[in-house]
């Protein structure tokens, strides 16, 4: 039978994600406090997955020019900036020979094989000028989403992976704990969302086409339990989730 998420699914998800994620603001004060202070006058950034585009606007009164890498055209149709280049192709695809005084990289190692990480920080890096940073974000291995979705799968990436990865290339680093999360006004809408981080997360396609009409039943409803604990006492639905900020410095 199989098991999918409609079109207006995924917009509803991207939807929440956009409009309630804490993230961006949490970037936004890291990189004020840690960073910028470093940093020369009118620095340029350049945001691998930019997503929204919502860091990048948080970011934007720091930076001189912004270069945001997005592959995916219905994501980033919202986001409009004078200082903002916008190239709708993934990371891999990207050549250029410009540098950039930060590199952010948010929520994108999940989509890359982890035998791939070395050499994507490495890349990461190339595009970092001299004295600058790389900060690197991502879901870390504590907190409400991080049981959801170790609920489904027990083979997810997160944070603590990247952190390993790190010190095994023995870069410098530092690691900034969060707390970010999502919050919806009813059921359905944190359902859809609790439903689009397992499907998307915890299931190949193939595992998801393969799954009979009562596992789809039986996942649905697990699903639905998750989403129902996310209910306050004011009646919103609420979903933390702890992040990791790795801060990378370029010699």
């Amino acid at each position: 039978m199989g098991i999918t998420m409609s079109p207006q699914d995924y917009a509803t998800a991207f939807r929440v994600l956009a409009a309630t994620a804490r993230h961006p603001e949490n970037i936004g004060q890291v990189v004020e406090q840690r960073i910028l202070p470093q940093l020369p006058k009118q620095p340029s950034l350049l945001d691998v997955g930019a997503g929204s585009g919502k860091v990048a606007e948080r970011l934007a009164p720091h930076f001189d020019l912004l270069t945001l890498l997005e592959p995916n055209r219905d994501q980033i149709a919202g986001f409009n900036h004078g200082k903002a280049k916008i190239l709708l192709e993934p990371f891999e695809r990207y050549q250029s020979s410009e540098q950039f005084e930060l590199v952010l990289c948010s929520h994108v190692l999940y989509h890359v094989p982890l035998s791939d990480w070395g050499g994507f920080i490495d890349r990461l890096l190339s595009f970092v000028r001299p004295g600058g940073y790389c900060l690197i974000v991502m879901a870390a291995a504590r907190g409400p989403t991080y049981e959801l979705c170790r609920d489904f799968s027990d083979t997810l990436l997160f944070g603590e992976h990247l952190v390993a990865t790190v010190k095994q290339k023995g870069l410098p680093h530092e690691v900034i704990p969060t707390m970010s999360g999502f919050f919806t006004k009813t059921f359905e809408e944190m359902y859809t969302l609790c439903r689009f981080f397992v499907l998307e997360g915890c299931f190949t396609a193939a595992q998801l086409a393969a799954l009979s009409e009562d596992e789809v039943r039986g996942l649905d409803e697990k699903i639905r339990v998750h989403a129902e604990r996310c209910r306050g006492p004011d009646g919103m639905y609420r979903l933390e989730q702890d992040e990791d900020l790795i801060i990378i410095p370029k010699p």
